[in-house]
């Protein structure tokens, strides 16, 4: 029995050191710095946390920081809000929060008031309580610290969870409909879209779990706590090899969906108002089709004139103030637009540039691949060769040396 409490405890641990991995990826060094892969990390953190919390119990650490029990409940009111706001945020390419967004967090906020009493105990008190949980663990969902009712925290959990992810399922509906009518629907918004749905039936088997186990009373067999946490690690489990998987529904939609399509003329002729009034006078948390236009001549003249991506370690960051665009906002155009991340468009316009330049100019086919890299910015050869192989599906040395048919001398 102890060999199996031990490979779970280690089975636990690593899944959550791997969600922790995953979201701090997600949050700091995705390629795609959407705002919605941020609140997907928000999401992946507090659930690690909540198995963590679990971990920790189980070593006994909270006999010697009796302080610290409790101390994350935020986490277990705060995970739905995240998964929520990020399903609503790729439907609706979302890059920024709505005005009234910081409601959906005002649970994880009030509800450790609810756990003051125990909070202001003395350490030898507070021994006692985490004594008695340690011995019978079903005591975790029940929350006899709390000033509420016995198993009240829990029932509340599971409402408030279940509502988030009925609203989720109602815009996954609507936004199908949609997806149906849109003219060229892409496999990038289908895949997004299969990914929002099991994600969001992952999210509702965790509530419905919990609120099972409580109505049919079956926690007199089976520990909601334990039953869940298990459930959790699975949910992790399943998002980080589902991302592995498909890394590309991190671009989120393509396309311009959240509004009805404008006829061309139309568009062309709001554009110039409808462009800075929607920056002005009515904030948005997403871009609108004006703005899309706007920002897409702005930014393929500039490459067109300028070429501004064949400078070395060219960023984001460059490029919106070229541009006077905020980065976020660039971030979720080219996202949308193009169905790419800023530094494989960048590359792109880069391997065109040197197809471009050896067409022009057969002489440049001699120079070494090193060479002809480093004229379009790219830093190594290894980043050389992979954009060209991504782009082309051929090596460097097999695209370039089939431009013409005397060209075959580029160095490899």
């Amino acid at each position: 029995m102890q060999q199996l409490a031990d490979w779970y405890f280690a089975l636990f641990f690593f899944v959550t050191l791997l969600g922790f991995l995953v979201s701090g990826i997600l949050f700091f060094v995705n390629k795609t710095d959407t705002f919605s892969s941020r609140l997907l990390a928000g999401f992946l953190v507090c659930i690690c946390i909540l198995v963590l919390n679990n971990e920790l119990m189980a070593t006994r650490f909270f006999l010697n920081f009796p302080h610290l029990w409790r101390s994350v409940v935020f986490a277990s009111f705060c995970f739905q809000a995240f998964g929520y706001l990020y399903v609503r945020s790729v439907l609706e390419q979302a890059y920024t929060f709505k005005k009234w967004d910081f409601l959906f967090f005002m649970p994880a906020l009030l509800y450790p008031f609810t756990l003051l009493p125990f909070y202001v105990l003395p350490t030898s008190e507070k021994l006692l309580i985490i004594q008695k949980i340690i011995v019978d663990n079903s005591l975790i969902a029940k929350e006899p610290e709390s000033i509420l009712p016995t198993g009240l925290g829990t029932l509340a959990r599971s409402i408030f969870g279940i509502t988030l992810c009925a609203f989720q399922f109602s815009m996954l509906f609507k936004w199908k409909k949609k997806l149906k009518l849109a003219p060229n629907s892409k496999n990038q918004n289908r895949d997004t879209y299969k990914w929002l749905f099991y994600f969001s039936s992952m999210s509702m088997s965790l509530y419905v779990l919990a609120l099972g186990l409580i109505i049919f009373q079956l926690t007199i067999f089976v520990s909601i706590w334990q039953t869940v946490i298990f459930a959790i690690t699975l949910t992790i489990l399943f998002i980080v090899g589902y991302l592995l998987c498909k890394p590309n529904i991190l671009y989120g939609m393509t396309g311009w969906l959240q509004q009805p399509i404008l006829m061309e003329q139309d568009a062309n002729d709001k554009m110039a108002n409808s462009f800075q009034k929607s920056n002005d006078d009515h904030p948005r948390n997403s871009l609108t089709l004006e703005q899309g236009k706007a920002y897409k001549s702005l930014l393929e003249n500039h490459f067109l004139n300028n070429k501004p991506y064949i400078k070395a370690g060219y960023t984001m960051g460059d490029l919106s103030r070229e541009l006077s665009i905020p980065s976020h906002q660039i971030s979720a155009f080219i996202n949308q637009e193009y169905g790419k991340n800023f530094n494989e468009l960048i590359n792109n316009y880069r391997v065109a540039y040197l197809e471009e330049l050896v067409n022009n100019s057969p002489e440049y086919l001699n120079y070494t691949l090193e060479a002809l890299g480093q004229l379009a910015g790219f830093k190594s050869r290894a980043s050389f060769y992979s954009a060209v192989k991504k782009k082309s599906g051929l090596t460097p040395a097999a695209l370039f040396s089939s431009k013409t048919p005397d060209s075959a001398t580029v160095l490899s």
